[in-house]
């Protein structure tokens, strides 16, 4: 009897090991799926990232662009008095390329064109007057 309870205990414990043993083996395969997709995502995030900065690169390139073009109108309605330039930006602002702030920069010489490189939201709304912020 003795050796029939020790047989029975000892085949119910050898089918938990081999179930444990099984569910051990289904975990680190999905350990293994989690990792090589959680790899992938890291190289997508790397992309992204290398992507964000190439793009911030050309928004600042873009940025100087477009500061450059508002203080060379300023320049030249301001202080050169020149009348095409005036039309130009009359006709830039009436086809929707200048708003309302880039056509009064280009045409006041008191506005100042700066550009701040890490502009974060709460400033946004606190321009000063004669400083116009791209």
């Amino acid at each position: 009897m003795a050796i029939k309870d020790f047989e029975h205990s000892a085949f119910e414990i050898e089918k938990e090991n081999r179930s444990l043993k099984y569910e051990i083996e289904l975990k680190d395969n999905e350990i293994a799926d989690l990792k090589n997709e959680l790899s992938t995502k890291d190289k997508i995030i790397g992309k992204l990232q290398a992507e964000k900065e190439k793009i911030k690169q050309e928004l600042q390139k873009f940025k100087g662009f477009w500061r450059g073009l508002m203080k060379h109108f300023q320049n030249r309605i301001g202080f050169d008095k020149d009348e095409h330039y005036k039309y130009i930006s009359d006709d830039l602002y009436k086809n929707g390329i200048f708003d309302n702030n880039d056509n009064e920069i280009a045409n006041n010489i008191a506005r100042r064109v700066t550009i701040i490189p890490n502009e974060d939201k709460q400033t946004k709304g606190k321009k000063k007057n004669n400083d116009t912020r791209f």
